[in-house]
């Protein structure tokens, strides 16, 4: 496990973009670093293109024979890697040139946990500076619980991008074991909760060339394709907040209550996109998930969401606790 880095990548039917990643390979070899790729049940030119990659780059490809999804893939991954550190890429995505030496140098270099670090939003032929949501010095180790705060504004513990971050697998390893292979999406939410949570571990953020994380038109929106899949950020959230009441922390409370507020919140505000039947689903599990915590923590959670959805934040929250009462 020397101080290597092992980078997951985790890709399906995602020909269109591999020349684009393949590239972003090349502009970051360097030694010690290994690319981790699953192929999950790829239809399309994936495996062809991976295969050929394989010959000349430090690729080590595996295969699903079926359909697992990014949770699954990423835990094969994990699985197999046997790096000091490691960090994860999405196949959509590309990163500047020495962007992953850098982020090797940065946790090697801190000796922290976890470094996480700020990227570029890619909107079509749009590019947007996305910082990290930090405000201490950069290049200082802090106790990860730092990064979680309390309700209002954004922080680290809500910036849910593993490809913002790199992991020191000896110390987090215990914390590192699996993602939720039962939630399609958002699974990295309760991973990152898990990791900021625990009172031993450490995190710095740090500066970096820059990972572009392309944002597809559409995407972390209900739109009527996949919705039923994106619908698992309540069971995401669920989790989060079983974190967070055990951990016993008024103030984390608060602060996991403001995410379920503000993602509830932006899912909600376009649930006519859905079928009738999807936008029940979402309200009654919107409403569950609401009902929870204590009136408290949840009244300073509702004032930071926006002031147009406060009132049906509210009205969620108490159709929940009625059918739970019920």
């Amino acid at each position: 496990m020397a101080g290597r880095l092992d980078v997951v990548v985790a890709v399906h039917d995602g020909a269109r973009h591999l020349p684009t990643f393949l590239a972003s390979v090349r502009r970051n070899l360097a030694p010690g670093i290994r690319f981790l790729v699953v192929d999950d049940a790829s239809s399309d030119e994936t495996p062809r293109l991976l295969a050929d990659a394989a010959r000349a780059l430090p690729l080590e490809v595996l295969t699903n024979p079926e359909n697992r999804g990014v949770a699954a893939s990423r835990n094969r991954a994990l699985d197999v890697a046997d790096a000091r550190y490691v960090t994860f890429v999405d196949a959509d995505d590309w990163c500047a040139p020495g962007h992953l030496p850098a982020m090797l140098d940065a946790v090697r270099r801190t000796e922290a946990a976890m470094v996480r670090t700020d990227h570029v939003r890619v909107d079509g032929l749009r590019r947007s500076a996305e910082p990290a949501p930090w405000d201490g010095p950069r290049d200082v180790v802090f106790a990860a619980r730092e990064g979680i705060g309390d309700a209002g504004g954004r922080a680290l513990v809500d910036y849910p991008y593993l490809w913002a971050a790199a992991f020191d697998r000896e110390l987090v390893e215990p914390r590192l074991l699996r993602f939720h292979e039962d939630l399609r999406t958002a699974a990295d939410r309760p991973w990152f909760w898990r990791l900021h949570l625990a009172d031993d571990l450490t995190c710095a953020v740090v500066d970096s060339p820059g990972y572009f994380y392309r944002r597809s038109a559409g995407s972390g929106s209900l739109t009527q394709a996949g919705a039923d899949r994106l619908l698992d950020f309540l069971l995401a959230y669920d989790r989060v907040l079983d974190l967070a009441l055990a951990d016993g922390d008024p103030a984390v409370e608060r602060r996991a209550l403001y995410g379920a507020c503000r993602i509830v919140d932006f899912h909600v505000s376009k649930r006519h996109r859905l079928s009738r039947a999807l936008q029940r689903r979402l309200l009654a599990g919107a409403a569950a998930l609401l009902a929870r915590g204590g009136d408290d923590a949840f009244e300073v959670a509702v004032a930071g969401a926006p002031a147009g959805g406060r009132r049906l934040l509210r009205g969620l929250r108490a159709a929940g606790r009625a059918a739970g009462a019920a």
